[in-house]
């Protein structure tokens, strides 16, 4: 009787073990998709990718199985026979997660085919994650922004006719609208993170908002994450750009670099230690870059005398088009390449100081020390006012 309790302790103990083991399962089914394979491909932080699981689909069908240290971003590979194949991207993590959508509503986009709208259940990592990318989907389907909306596909519709000059004046027309509800989007997807900061995802949404929020709110907003998804591997794109901005906030000595002049000489950025130096990071693609010039050589005639200079960074691809575009402008400050060496990928330089767009202005100061990413030239005249002013 002693054996068989024995026992019988022994078997209950595995049963909990195992009850208590969690693993994923994945269910999809791709209306349409046919017979062929799917490969499950995971992200294991940042750029780092497994080698894919594969099964078979059928009618459309598929399954996986397995376990996951924790919630990862991964990638689903829908491959019909005798069909190119498309992808769909989830958040998973170990529960029952079902995947349903249509091969019709595939979508071949930049080189790429994905199928953007599935209906995922099961994680509530992807849930949140769907979320916060739909919030600006959803407020534009509010009656609040029917101007938005209306003003948008306005846009959208000038935008396919080609004709660039009545679109960018359309474009002009609207910029208030549209950045009205820009704010309530990063508004409301800043609460969505706050809300959900226990879920590892809310560290992946604050990775996509983060060029919109100034360094102080971002510690902040990362500060108040949970430690489970502070220390997650979703973490870990963010807490890296958070990283590199803290090391060009003001009062930092600016990172040095040496780059290439149209001549070919090398210019480094300590060459011009004792002025007042704006990097203005530019590519000849960029309209809002080239709109700026005019502006920008009133600014530089009215400071070059007193001790600042613009040393231009471009991100141009091709040698080519920057030095037309630099005929072109007759831009009379220093100029500097940044990306010749990396075709259609952020320059070296522009990685370093973490400019998230182009136009991007910042000063540095005669000490070498960092001023500041500028708003606008009018921010930047301020910074020079008052500190030439002390003089």
């Amino acid at each position: 009787m002693k054996k068989m309790t024995f026992i019988g302790l022994i078997w209950l103990t595995l049963l909990a073990c195992q009850s208590q083991t969690k693993s994923y399962k994945i269910k999809g089914h791709i209306e349409g998709a046919g017979n062929g394979k799917a490969i499950l491909i995971k992200n294991n932080g940042e750029t780092q990718n497994t080698n894919g699981d594969t099964v078979k689909l059928r009618n459309g069908n598929f399954t996986f199985t397995g376990i996951v240290d924790e919630p990862i971003h991964a990638m689903i590979n829908i491959c019909p026979d005798n069909e190119k194949s498309a992808f769909i991207n989830i958040i998973m993590e170990n529960s029952l997660i079902t995947i349903s959508s249509n091969w019709d509503d595939v979508v071949d986009q930049y080189g790429y085919r994905h199928i953007p709208n599935c209906e995922v259940t099961g994680s509530l990592n992807d849930k949140v994650y769907r979320e916060f990318n739909h919030t600006y989907e959803k407020l534009l389907q509010s009656p609040k922004f029917k101007e938005h909306a209306a003003a948008l596909k306005k846009r959208e519709e000038l935008h396919k006719n080609g004709d660039k000059e009545v679109f960018y004046k359309y474009q002009e027309e609207t910029e208030s609208l549209c950045r009205e509800i820009k704010l309530e989007t990063e508004k409301r997807q800043k609460e969505m993170i706050i809300q959900n900061h226990t879920v590892e995802s809310a560290a992946s949404c604050l990775f996509i908002l983060q060029n919109d929020m100034e360094f102080p709110e971002l510690e902040e907003i990362f500060n108040s994450l949970a430690p489970n998804v502070q220390n997650s591997s979703l973490a870990k794109p963010i807490k890296k750009e958070i990283t590199a901005k803290r090391r060009i906030q003001p009062g930092q000595l600016a990172p040095d670099f040496t780059l290439e002049t149209p001549d070919g000489a090398k210019l480094s950025l300590s060459d011009l230690r004792g002025k007042y130096v704006i990097l203005d990071f530019w590519a000849s693609w960029c309209r809002p870059c080239r709109a700026s010039f005019p502006e920008m050589k009133k600014l530089y005639a009215e400071y070059k005398k007193k001790n600042v200079e613009i040393l231009g960074i471009t991100n141009d691809s091709r040698k080519a088009d920057w030095l037309k575009a630099l005929e072109e402008d007759q831009l009379p400050w220093l100029q500097v390449t940044d990306n010749f060496s990396s075709p259609n990928r952020a320059g070296k330089v522009a990685t370093l100081y973490v400019v998230p767009y182009l136009p991007t202005l910042m000063l540095i100061d005669p000490d070498g020390k960092i001023v500041g990413k500028a708003k606008d030239k009018h921010e930047l005249k301020e910074w020079l006012d008052v500190r030439l002013a002390k003089k």
